[in-house]
């Protein structure tokens, strides 16, 4: 119902013109773009646009309508509850990395770090082994292989490339100023419209600033960006503007595929030619975006897979569903 209150509703629109562009993106065609898809709503450059890139990581004007409308049914179509964001407030590392090592460990898993994967050995319909740099890993009989590597990697290792080849980047901004600046309403995260900066993330003295879909960004020098975001978190946190404090810009040159209609039909769901190996990752047919959620979704469809393999039909007795999805961020 938050729809019908004024103050928590985009400036600039009303409540049909929120429900206006919903109902223009769920039926959107599977070739449409965003910015096809909402064409002339009025609330186009102040919400759906912002969204649109932050989610998709990719300009409106090729990113797809039909990934966009997937994360808005599974957030705003389901309820005040599934659009609250989740934040790891002391980073991903204690929120998804250390929980899942712990299992693997417990479980009886063997970690093997510094070891890149460069190919397959293979039979016609199976992988026999894994190649890494120096030595070979018998992959038995009754083994699954789940491949998660990023997009890329996996291209470079499976025998014929099924991951999507173009890629948009992302930047993150981190400044550390000389005293901690909350956010305005107390609020983890911040999204900005106008600016350069999509969002701002604040953690003790450490303000964030991210670009979505910042291709061209990313070929500036690092003091040249630095320059430029500060003028957004000074404005955004009422701080006085000039030169930037001590900064680290992060560049990830292919931080997603780039999530067109085009290569959004033609991700690759789990299952491969080879009847033990499986795929995962945010690039896999996931019905997401390619964000965390997409990623553990994927996860859990291939462990799924695995498990209908070794159980000769229905996994669903295991108890593996399909993850949850919070609100990106």
């Amino acid at each position: 119902w938050w729809l019908f209150v004024p103050s928590r509703r985009a400036a600039g629109g009303g409540a049909l013109a929120h429900l206006a562009g919903l109902r223009r993106l769920r039926r959107a065609a599977a070739d449409a773009t965003v910015a096809e898809a909402l064409h002339g709503n009025r609330l186009y450059r102040r919400l759906w646009e912002p969204l649109a890139v932050s989610i998709l990581n990719t300009p409106a004007e090729r990113g797809s309508a039909r990934l966009l409308w997937r994360v808005f049914e599974e957030t705003l179509g389901t309820g005040g509850a599934a659009c609250r964001p989740l934040v790891a407030r002391r980073g991903l590392a204690p929120a998804f990395v250390d929980p899942a090592l712990r299992l693997l460990l417990d479980g009886g898993g063997e970690l093997c770090f510094h070891h890149r994967l460069t190919g397959l050995a293979r039979t016609v319909d199976r992988v026999t082994g894994l190649r890494f740099a120096g030595s070979m890993r018998t992959v038995d009989r009754d083994d699954r292989v789940v491949l998660a590597l990023p997009a890329q990697a996996a291209n470079t290792v499976l025998p014929e490339p099924v991951a999507p080849a173009a890629h948009h980047a992302i930047l993150n901004v981190h400044f550390r100023l000389e005293r901690p600046a909350g956010l305005p309403g107390g609020a983890p995260l911040l999204g900005l419209v106008g600016g350069t900066a999509h969002w701002l993330f604040q953690r003790g003295d450490v303000v964030s600033a991210t670009i979505s879909a910042a291709d061209a960004l990313a070929e500036w020098e690092p003091e040249r960006i630095a320059r430029l975001l500060w003028g957004d978190v000074a404005l955004a946190l009422r701080l006085p503007p000039g030169p930037p404090p001590d900064c680290r810009v992060v560049k990830e040159r292919r931080a997603t595929f780039a999530q067109t209609p085009r290569q959004a039909a033609a991700r690759p769901g789990p299952r491969t030619a080879y009847s033990n190996l499986l795929l995962a990752g945010d690039w896999t047919d996931t019905g997401l975006p390619a964000t965390i959620e997409g990623a553990v979704r994927s996860g859990n469809v291939a462990a799924a897979a695995v498990l209908e393999d070794f159980a000769g039909g229905d996994a669903r007795s295991s108890g593996i569903r399909p993850a949850p999805v919070p609100h990106k961020g």
